[in-house]
């Protein structure tokens, strides 16, 4: 898959500054970006607007992203979208556990500046890790 206005990211981020800061750093490499500051709005997206890719956070105000990603995987509608967990936590049980229940990869924020971000987006998208 190539980049494009027709690849969906969806960028699941309560932190208003981060998802500002990934967000441009998509929209300027080219992807069209849905935002969601909820993990009740995450699900509603990504089931309504069929993303390509998920970015998730696993620290929401409403939900934790571990559920989200078990609610996602569990239903029919985007059990096949690639979700990748964007954290701050740094902690590898959480990290095997993510994995377990169907995220792709798992990604500490404060190693990665966007750009990588979208560099990783770019090889998810073709398959590989």
């Amino acid at each position: 898959m190539t980049r494009g206005e027709s690849t969906k990211i969806l960028l699941v981020e309560d932190d208003p500054t981060q998802a500002m800061m990934y967000q441009q750093e998509f929209v300027n490499a080219g992807y069209a970006v849905i935002m969601a500051e909820t993990g009740q709005l995450a699900l509603q997206l990504a089931a309504t607007e069929e993303p390509d890719l998920i970015f998730l956070d696993m620290v929401l105000s409403d939900m934790s992203g571990m559920d989200i990603l078990r609610s996602l995987k569990s239903d029919s509608r985007t059990k096949d979208i690639k979700v990748v967990i964007l954290s701050n936590l740094q902690k590898k049980e959480l990290a095997d556990e993510a994995r377990s229940h169907g995220a792709l990869d798992f990604l500490v924020k404060m190693q990665f500046i966007p750009k990588d971000i979208v560099n990783k987006a770019e090889k998810y998208l073709e398959g590989g890790q």
